[in-house]
């Protein structure tokens, strides 16, 4: 979980107008939310001559919500996001350095819930060291 950890940290830090930033799930009962959830990435890179990883590429898939059919909020809020991220390239988040973070595409509505939210998604490819052990 230290990607998610480390990219939180860092969007707390630059926006902290993001509101609650949930990691792994978003929660049932809060209506204003942004959620960091882990999917599939790129293959890592290995090293030549250097033994083990040299680089991963984790998938990250950001998800904001807001209020019942208010859908300007939610979008403004997880475009800060993608914004941010879009502009980590050679940086270090909490110890690990990250050569770059890939948007695969501008944020797009994904779904509208069972109580009427609009939820908006981003997905982004990381290109990193790997992070330390907890």
């Amino acid at each position: 979980m230290a990607l998610l950890d480390e990219l939180a940290a860092y969007l707390a830090t630059v926006s902290p107008s993001l509101g609650l930033i949930t990691k792994g799930s978003m929660p049932a009962t809060s209506d204003v939310c942004l959620s960091l959830q882990e999917y599939g990435g790129a293959p890592p890179t290995t090293g030549f001559g250097t033994p083990g990883l040299q680089y991963e590429m984790p998938g990250v898939q950001i998800l904001a919500r807001g209020v019942a059919h208010d859908y300007q909020e939610p979008w403004a809020r997880i475009e800060r996001a993608y914004q941010a991220l879009a502009k980590v390239q050679g940086t270090t988040l909490s110890g690990t350095k990250y050569l770059m973070v890939r948007p695969q595409q501008s944020p797009l509505p994904l779904e509208r819930d069972e109580n009427e939210r609009v939820v908006f998604v981003v997905n982004l490819l990381c290109e990193k060291e790997p992070s330390a052990a907890a």
